[in-house]
């Protein structure tokens, strides 16, 4: 098909054009014009490590597509670097099949990598992926495996059973067969003087908390103080973090978010670092007891990460199951220096809900 576009990189201002091609893409979202631009200027404006990356396609003076990306601070190895994170990429149904997709990402990647930034990471959709790993030369790394902890069968029932009749056999005997059964949790072992309090924000004890902690996976997004303040601070999302402390020295965080979603409460676990296996413990134990208290029907956690964390989740009665499977995580590489196959295993990473665009 004939392009009918041209492109440029984002200019001030263009927010609004890029507005209307989420609702051209997105249709059904029902948007807030304040609430989404509060979103992008925390997104594409004030992250810590710089500023967003945009690349938009044009034709006669309208937005039909983008390419986005942000820039992130990665340790890998025993090294920082600044690599990037896809999202939100976007093609106006009228533009498709003209390969705009292939060359505003190949724009974006030949600037980046005259800056010396090789390293793209991203959770593509079904609709992206195959553009992603057969046209942009991406690679999978992983699919996110879903732990969960049903709280309330009654409600998670609903979702799939429509007669009422059945919805309260079946919650009754979900409830009591598998919380018995498959989610028994077992009591965190006792830490003297350990204690575990919500907090608003993150302040500076969290850069030495992470230089003690940084070395548990190869590869993981930098959590320091500056990062944590940004990410968990979207004016438009209503985080809960948990902080275990001890003599005034920081051991260990969880962030989760309490949503609602098809009549059923649904609260993701989107962070999770501690010194320990035991510290942990405790602070699953705690956000557990916070959904209880918030009469949450089922806690999600999506993740990529060790064996500790799994054992850990399993003590606190979480469980998943083989055919409930996440995104996929994948990522781009052109490192003169980093070895595709160190990227691209697994067990190299620590990745989790807060490490993707949700919120």
């Amino acid at each position: 098909m004939e392009r009918k576009w041209s492109m440029r990189p984002y200019k001030d201002g263009d927010e609004e054009g890029i507005l209307e091609l989420w609702k051209a893409v997105y249709p059904n979202r029902g948007y807030d014009r304040e609430k989404w631009l509060r979103w992008w200027c925390w997104m594409y404006k004030a992250n810590p490590a710089g500023e967003g990356r945009i690349w938009l396609a044009e034709h006669d003076g309208k937005i039909v597509g983008q390419y986005a990306v942000i820039p992130v601070k990665l340790k890998i190895g025993n090294e920082i670097i600044l690599g990037l994170q896809s999202l939100d990429t976007m093609t106006h149904p009228d533009y498709r099949r003209q390969k705009m997709f292939e060359t505003l990402t190949k724009k974006v990647y030949d600037e980046a990598e005259r800056e010396g930034i090789f390293i793209v990471y991203g959770f593509p959709n079904q609709f992206s992926y195959p553009g992603f790993v057969k046209k942009l030369n991406w690679f999978d790394i992983a699919t996110m495996q879903i732990m969960f902890k049903s709280l309330n069968w009654g409600s998670a029932v609903k979702l799939k059973v429509k007669n009422k009749f059945l919805q309260g056999v079946l919650a009754i005997g979900a409830n009591l067969v598998f919380n018995k059964v498959l989610f028994r949790t077992q009591k965190p072992p006792e830490i003297e003087g350990l204690t575990i309090k919500q907090v608003t924000s993150f302040d500076e004890r969290f850069d030495e908390f992470w230089a003690k902690v940084c070395s548990q996976s190869q590869i993981m997004v930098v959590r320091n103080k500056d990062y944590l303040n940004w990410r968990y601070s979207n004016p438009d999302a209503n985080y809960s973090i948990f902080v275990a402390e001890k003599a005034r020295e920081i051991y260990g965080y969880l962030v989760l978010e309490h949503k609602v979603q098809s009549s059923v409460k649904v609260s993701h676990i989107f962070d999770l670092i501690a010194q320990s296996e035991e510290i942990m413990h405790h602070l699953l134990s705690e956000a557990v007891e916070n959904c209880q208290q918030n009469k949450v029907d089922l806690i999600l956690y999506p993740l990529v990460a060790n064996k500790t964390y799994h054992r850990v989740l399993k003590k606190n009665g979480f469980i998943s199951l083989s055919f409930i499977k996440g995104g996929r995580f994948c990522a781009y590489s052109s490192s003169p220096t980093i070895p595709k196959e160190f990227l691209s295993n697994p067990e190299n990473w620590l990745v989790q809900l807060g490490d993707s665009d949700a919120v």
